[in-house]
Formats: C-alpha cells, structure tokens, sequence
C-alpha cells in the first residue's frame, strides 16, 4: 500500500494546505454538517490543544513509531531499518539497516494525513458543500464534498468526499478523485473505510483504516488494512532538537 502512486497524489494537495496555515479556522465557519463531523470527534477546539501526537504502524513492538508536531508539522518516524523526518524546513533519512529507496520528502508525514481525519480537513484554503447520500456496503451515508481554492497543493482541481453516519455524525468513509497530476480527473474514486476508532485526548482518532476494491463507484471487498497501536495525544510539544536531521542522515530530494 506504501508503494501505491495514487496515495502520493492524494495527499499532495491537503499537505500543502494545511501546511501553508496550520492555524484552524473559526467553527462558526464551517457548515454545520462538517461542523458536526468535527463535533462528534471531540471538536477542534480539542483537537487543537494537542501538541504531540504518537501512533505506531503495525507490531507495537517493532512497527513504525510516528511522532508529530501538531502546531509545527514537524515529524519523525522510526523503524529497525530507518528513520525519517521532517524538522521544519526539510524532510531526511537515517538508514540503518539496508536502503531506504523513497523520498522521505514524499514519505515523511504521508500516513499522518490519513490518520488524522476529519480534522485535517479543516484548514484554511478548503471548501465544503453538501453532496448526494450514498449507499455503501448496504448501509446509506451523507456527504461533504471538499475541494481546494485555485493554487492550493499540487493539484487543486481534486476532489474529496467525506461520508459519515447521519445518526451519530462519525465519519465513516473517504472517497477521492486524484488527478495524479495531470488534466483529467478519474472517473470513479477511491474508498477508505473508517470503521473503528478510539477516545485519545478527548478526541475520537482511528486505530484502523481500510482501502476497498470500487467498481464503477460501488464499493466492493477489503483489499488492504493498516492498523494503529500505541496512540497518544499529549498538550506537551517535543523539543524541536528530536525533530532535527542527525549528523549521520541526508536531506530528501525536493519535490
């Protein structure tokens, strides 16, 4: 799934986004339904106290250990073979064991904006309008379209839809269009499940996601899961020295 291009593409535009204003905007400002969404995940308010988020990709013991800067969007992750990072200005690998043969420019906070919705679909530069109910896997859900204003990210013209349960508000579903850069936008999107998640912080964040087989726009089997371990969210930021490139490290390839 790491491998996958069409991830890259997905995430280049909400990365540039929430980078270029990390600062939320006013909850007075969104529409009420993904107002709600916020809400029922503990609120952005919240979410916005935490300064250090912690999850680990896999064996809790020998998984990648992911540490974020929520304010700063500096990172860090650690494995057995590598480590990679971001601390600030630009991103870096540390190999230990092997090579690590993709750019960490790329990489380094990539499984960070999956794991962190809905909220990092609230920064400046989106917007949002309601979209037609959909039926997925026998069960009816609502949905927020949200598309980037001109400029925004690597490819502002994508399109993203956030599907929740009309009953509690919880996000449920993400489907999205990516255009991989080009002109032509794909016809039918992607589907990742959000299907269990857990209070941490005051705020409810995922401990698995899941990629689905789609079919013309319907929604098919499971084809891929992740799962979250050892998560946290702390009110107590890491000095910016953990986030630093060390001596025996190099600097990603800008993208």
């Amino acid at each position: 799934m790491m491998k996958k291009l069409f991830i890259m593409f997905f995430l280049s535009a909400i990365m540039v986004a929430c980078q270029k204003n990390t600062e939320t905007k006013e909850q007075n400002n969104y529409p009420s339904d993904f107002a709600k969404v916020l809400e029922a995940h503990g609120g952005m308010d919240q979410w916005q106290k935490g300064k250090t988020l912690k999850f680990t990709i896999g064996d809790p013991a020998d998984g990648q250990k992911h540490t974020v800067d929520l304010h700063r969007r500096m990172d860090k992750i650690v494995t057995s073979d590598y480590e990679i990072g971001f601390d600030g200005n630009k991103a870096w690998v540390l190999n230990k064991e092997g090579e690590y043969d993709r750019n960490p420019t790329f990489m380094h906070d990539l499984m960070f904006y999956f794991y962190a919705m809905p909220f990092v679909l609230g920064d400046e530069g989106l917007n949002y309008e309601k979209t037609a109910d959909k039926e997925i896997l026998g069960k009816n859900y609502q949905g927020i379209k949200i598309t980037f204003d001109s400029g925004i990210g690597n490819s502002s013209s994508d399109e993203y839809f956030l599907y929740y349960d009309p009953a509690t508000y919880q996000m449920a579903w993400l489907a999205y269009k990516a255009t991989f850069g080009s002109d032509k936008k794909p016809e039918w999107p992607n589907f990742i499940s959000y299907d269990k998640w857990s209070e941490v912080g005051g705020v409810l964040l995922p401990t698995s996601i899941a990629w689905y087989t789609a079919e013309e726009g319907e929604v098919g089997e499971e084809r891929n899961r992740v799962d979250f371990n050892t998560i946290s969210l702390s009110q107590e930021p890491q000095p910016e020295a953990f986030y630093a490139k060390p001596d025996n490290a190099v600097f990603g390839k800008e993208e």
